[in-house]
């Protein structure tokens, strides 16, 4: 697999219509009408119907803070803040103290197998992660002036989040679309623990750890998958962080079972009707939707394990995580074509073309069942490179200085650091 990115400078977000025309044209359900159509057929349709709709109104705070991340591109950050903080003034009217913070917007939590429950719930989480972001950029552009502002808005929807939504008894979050809104919840620093300080929004007395209780939802989300048959069930909102969430707590077999399973709901199942791209919905809808693309991105971060540590790319993380199921192995030729050979997965082969340059993560399985492992490091670019011992001794290139043993995923890696250039570790053969 390979991903190009885009060049460093974009258009995105070249103010709020800018934004919300090229994130927000979805905002309707098959049917409904578009609120600038409305605006077209005259004064007495003007009102826009939607208000906020936190879950489409996040291309506004994703987009910049992706360049930045992975372009080092920070012009957006100063250009749109103060259009961001009229946004989140309008919030301010419909997230009160008077309603519990609740505001269910116009369109939520959808095409999930699971319920989407009350989108109150994502929403929330969605302001939540703006005034976090404002407080990180504020800072980052040494404007100080509100951070103090955003800073204790969110301490007081983080509370109002938990106050709500936590369920002690079952020790998860509830009401909304169940996986979705608890991979948000670890995805955004909202799961309580009662071992943070007495004054942080999160901590609550009488619970488990933040820790314990991350590592519960975790396990939630495994669990839910599996008593599918292996069906995926958050909606799109929750998929942007799950795989990732599989991938930490040791359930990457159950990620990449969910991935190649067949029938409904599932990404074969669209690609056995046919789909070149993915739907809106998992049988149809809009055939042509960014919905659940993580998994593109999970195959080069995940499964092959490039991800940057810092902003451009200066450093570098490859550590891929190996799975060890049987997995469908074949695509298949319609929705009745459901023996796809199931096989483990041997070998994953990644790379990306970064502002530095390429990073490459390439490895098999060996047939004594070590991991050859290659990686391509950039100029200016400093890695650590996680490599999975699978029980047995690594043997590593001259270049490549080992710095510790460390486990991700509940696995075991030996841990190196390298420079610009190839390295090969447990090389067999050319």
């Amino acid at each position: 697999m390979r991903s190009t990115t885009p060049g460093a400078r974009s258009p995105w977000g070249r103010g709020v219509t800018g934004a919300t025309a090229r994130a927000g044209t979805g905002r309707r359900r098959p049917g409904s009408s578009h609120p600038a159509a409305a605006r077209r057929r005259g004064p007495s349709t003007t009102v826009c119907p939607w208000k906020a709709v936190p879950a489409w109104d996040s291309a506004y705070f994703v987009i910049p803070w992706e360049l930045y991340t992975y372009y080092g591109n920070d012009t957006l950050f100063a250009e749109l803040y103060d259009h961001q903080d009229a946004l989140l003034k309008s919030y301010e009217v419909l997230f009160t103290e008077a309603n519990g913070y609740r505001f269910r917007a116009a369109l939520g939590a959808y095409s999930g197998a699971e319920s989407g429950g009350d989108n109150s719930v994502i929403s929330l989480a969605f302001y939540i992660r703006f005034c976090d972001y404002m407080v990180d950029v504020r800072e980052l552009l040494g404007r100080t002036a509100k951070v103090a502002h955003y800073r204790k808005l969110a301490a007081t929807l983080r509370r109002a989040f938990i106050a709500h939504y936590w369920d002690a008894a079952l020790g998860y979050f509830t009401q909304g679309s169940i996986s979705s809104e608890n991979a948000m919840a670890i995805a955004y620093g909202l799961v309580p623990g009662s071992d943070l300080p007495a004054d942080d929004p999160c901590h609550l007395a009488g619970s488990r750890t933040r820790a314990e209780n991350e590592r519960a939802l975790a396990k939630l989300l495994a669990d839910r998958i599996v008593a599918a048959g292996h069906h995926l069930q958050s909606d799109m909102y929750g998929s942007r962080y799950e795989f990732h969430i599989l991938d930490a707590y040791g359930y990457t077999d159950i990620a990449l079972k969910a991935v190649t399973q067949t029938g409904a709901p599932g990404y074969v199942h669209q690609i056995a009707q046919g789909a070149t791209s993915l739907w809106e919905n998992w049988n149809g809808g809009s055939l042509n939707h960014h919905y659940r693309s993580l998994v593109a991105t999970w195959f080069y971060q995940g499964l092959a394990g490039i991800m940057p540590t810092s902003i451009a790319y200066e450093t570098v993380r490859v550590r891929p995580f190996i799975p060890s199921a049987a997995v469908n192995s074949r695509i298949p030729a319609s929705v009745t074509d459901t023996d796809l050979a199931p096989a483990p997965l041997d070998h994953v082969a990644a790379s990306i073309d970064t502002v530095r340059g390429t990073v490459a993560s390439e490895w098999r399985r060996r047939a004594d069942g070590r991991i050859d492992l290659r990686v391509e490091i950039p100029p200016n670019t400093r890695a650590e490179i996680w490599v999975p011992t699978q029980g047995s001794p690594v043997t590593a290139p001259p270049d490549a200085t080992f710095i510790r043993d460390d486990t991700a995923g509940e696995r075991p890696y030996k841990v190196y650091t390298a420079t610009a250039g190839v390295h090969r570790f447990n090389r067999q053969g050319k």
